[in-house]
């Protein structure tokens, strides 16, 4: 009995000892490393990264590898700045060279590559910017109260919205006043009241950078002056205490600059030794001072006025002698003659019924006007290129064909290419942009079939450009963008 406890006794130890020396032998798996994770989640081109190369944002969610986004086909892809938003400690690189959001430039006329790493964790991303269709005109708005043949177009640069001050058709001429819309969320507003003014006419719509809207007018009721009224506080005042010129203006035109600096021009109405001269008053604070505009002599048909860059700039169509067309701009104080008593022969003249001017990002000047080439021939429209670069004039293209004469305007979009808008024989209106590829003016594109009036055409800070128009007393809206930024 003894033996066989013995035996029991020395059996469990020997399995202990078995067991634990097994339990020793056991290899323990580490926990498996898991990978860091790493990605962009969101990707994106603004205007703010690209001044001057992109007049919108443009941006994506990322939901794979490969990122696509079209941009407008003027823009320029050798030099964007892209914004992104990656997962946490990320690190991006393109071609070894560390990537910073919103600051570094990229060439993007081929497909880029962006790495993305966090420690031994890498993702690459394959960026391919394309190119948006054409920008097409289409009719947005037709606003239907009576208006007579005096519109303005203007665009709010806080909200690129166009707006249209016009003067309402009413049966007694003393009714007919100022009123001011907006087109927003694909209907039309009013703002503030209806018939606001007393009786107007010569009308100009123009809005400061805070986007509050001014207008520019000859008003019957101060003995035709110019007078300027602004809406603010829900309601519209005279800049002033009344109209600002002191006597009848024969014409008038407003540029507000980047400190919000009103510039009223006028034509002086008053008959005298300074009749058809034309005069500058400013305003910063409510109330007028003159401003003498340094270098400009004669008698002035027709002015208008625009401001960029916080420099002014007065084309004047000059009157008498067959007339002349002469440019003037006021920067840093001081006034320089651009263009005086300008016309390309001496035996030409230009017709005075009308003068647009626009000025590029760069500083260029375009203008608009019609003249013929000497006794008995016919007066041709034509657009004339100020160069900043080497301060020259040149005409643009070839004269574009047409007898309405009267009632054009022009326009130059973001990307530096002039826009004419005009009206052909049958009074039809009708679009031209340069191109700069054949160094002419593309085919005409017409609107529609009518009977047109009081052309205007205007670019919004966005890149988006209007063109507003009466047929007969309804007012027509029409867009220019592409389809794929609608």
């Amino acid at each position: 009995m003894k033996t066989t406890l013995k035996n029991l006794s020395l059996i469990a130890l020997c399995f202990v000892v078995f067991i634990s020396c097994s339990s020793d032998d056991v290899t323990v798996e580490p926990e498996p490393e898991i990978p860091a994770e790493v990605g962009i989640t969101n990707f994106g081109f603004y205007k703010e990264d690209n001044p001057e190369v992109l007049f919108n944002d443009y941006e994506t969610v990322v939901s794979s590898e490969t990122i696509i986004i079209n941009l407008p086909k003027e823009t320029d892809l050798t030099n964007l700045v892209a914004r992104f938003t990656t997962t946490e400690n990320d690190i991006v690189k393109v071609g070894g060279e560390t990537q910073t959001s919103g600051t570094t430039a990229n060439d993007y006329t081929g497909s880029v590559e962006f790495l993305v790493s966090e420690e031994s964790t890498n993702k690459i991303y394959t960026v391919t910017v394309g190119k948006m269709a054409s920008s097409v005109w289409s009719k947005i708005g037709v606003y239907a109260e009576d208006i007579m043949r005096v519109i303005s177009l203007a665009i709010d640069p806080k909200t690129s919205e166009p707006y249209v001050a016009y003067i309402g058709d009413r049966d007694e001429t003393a009714d007919r006043k100022l009123n001011l819309i907006g087109y927003k969320s694909e209907d039309w507003t009013r703002i503030g009241a209806k018939d606001f003014s007393s009786r107007a006419n010569d009308v100009e719509l123009n809005f400061d950078n805070d986007g509050v809207p001014y207008i520019s007018f000859q008003d019957y009721e101060n003995d035709r002056q110019a007078g300027i009224m602004s809406f603010v506080g829900n309601s519209w005042d005279y800049v002033g205490a009344d109209a600002y010129t002191g006597g009848r203006a024969d014409g008038n035109t407003l540029a507000i600059g980047e400190d919000n600096t009103l510039y009223g021009f006028y034509i002086n109405g008053v008959r005298g030794d300074d009749r058809r001269s034309v005069f500058l008053k400013t305003s910063s604070d409510g109330s007028w001072a003159d401003l003498p505009i340094a270098g400009r002599t004669g008698a002035a048909r027709i002015i208008t006025s625009k401001s960029l860059n916080n420099e002014i700039y007065l084309a004047v169509l000059d009157f008498g002698d067959n007339q002349y067309v002469s440019v003037y701009k006021y920067a840093n104080g001081s006034w320089e003659v651009l263009a005086d008593k300008m016309r390309d022969d001496v035996e030409n003249t230009i017709y005075y019924y009308n003068l647009a001017m626009d000025v590029d990002q760069k500083g260029n000047v375009y203008l608009a006007y019609a003249e013929n080439s000497g006794a008995g021939t016919d007066f041709q429209l034509k657009v004339k290129k100020y160069t900043k670069e080497d301060s020259s004039w040149s005409t643009l293209g070839d004269i574009i064909v047409t007898t309405e004469l009267r009632d054009f305007d022009i326009a130059v979009d973001n990307y530096g290419s002039a826009m004419v808008f005009y009206k052909n024989e049958t009074k039809t209106p009708v679009f031209t942009a340069f191109d700069n590829d054949v160094n002419n003016w593309g085919t005409p594109i017409t609107f529609e079939s009518v009977e047109a009036d009081d052309l205007n055409i205007v670019v919004a800070p966005n890149g988006v450009s209007y063109a507003a128009y009466l047929v007969g007393d309804q007012l027509h809206l029409h867009k220019f963008a592409s389809p794929d930024n609608q």
